[in-house]
C-alpha cells in the first residue's frame, strides 16, 4: 500500500494539525511553540513537492 498517495495524504495532514492543537491547548506540547512548527512544515511541504516531481 501506498502510504503517500493523494487519498491518504490529506487527510493524515488534518489529523496531525487536529494533534498538535489539541495537545498545545492541554499543555502537553509547551516546549513546542507555534513559530517553530509552521515554518518547518512549510519547509517540509516544500522539499515532499520538489522531491515527488523529481521521481519518475
Amino acid at each position: 500500500m501506498n502510504f503517500w498517495r493523494r487519498e491518504y495524504f490529506w487527510p493524515v495532514v488534518l489529523i496531525v494539525v487536529g494533534l498538535y492543537f489539541l495537545l498545545s491547548n492541554l499543555q502537553l506540547l509547551s516546549w513546542l511553540h507555534a513559530d517553530v512548527v509552521w515554518p518547518l512544515l512549510l519547509i517540509a511541504l516544500g522539499v515532499w513537492l520538489i522531491l515527488r516531481r523529481a521521481r519518475p
